[in-house]
């Protein structure tokens, strides 16, 4: 479970620790087009991931999708196990719209979303970007 719903705080350096390989590749898994069941797993691996790794569970995470036309961006709600493509006029609901500039900058793979609002873009090398918004 999420800890900020328990009031506990991640350690500020287990939250900076860099994102692994494993993290990347179900990222990009989202626009393999998986069945439910395979989406679930997938979620719940992430979630596990994050709650040992980094201490912190996001919302979600926000990406460029490489479905190709008419998608160009997509995200993952961990808690809902949803995943939605987006075409570039599709409104994306809060609180994943603020990071769909970050990631169509190309600068990052993907942001976490977190339930307080913040935003943290992860760079190609798995570097946690601290204090977006």
């Amino acid at each position: 479970m999420d800890q900020h719903r328990h009031g506990n705080r991640p350690d500020q350096r287990q939250r900076r620790k860099p994102r692994h390989a494993g993290i990347f590749e179900a990222v990009h898994r989202l626009d393999a087009g998986l069945d439910e069941a395979a989406r679930a797993n997938l979620v719940g691996w992430i979630r596990a991931e994050y709650q040992s790794e980094f201490g912190d569970v996001p919302l979600g995470m926000f990406a460029l999708c490489h479905l190709g036309p008419p998608y160009v961006d997509h995200r993952l709600d961990l808690w809902r196990s949803i995943v939605e493509h987006y075409a570039p006029a599709d409104p994306v609901p809060d609180p994943f719209a603020g990071a769909r500039m970050l990631v169509r900058s190309g600068a990052y793979e993907f942001v976490e979303v977190y339930a307080s609002g913040e935003l943290r873009p992860i760079l190609p090398d798995g570097t946690a970007v601290e204090g977006a918004h």
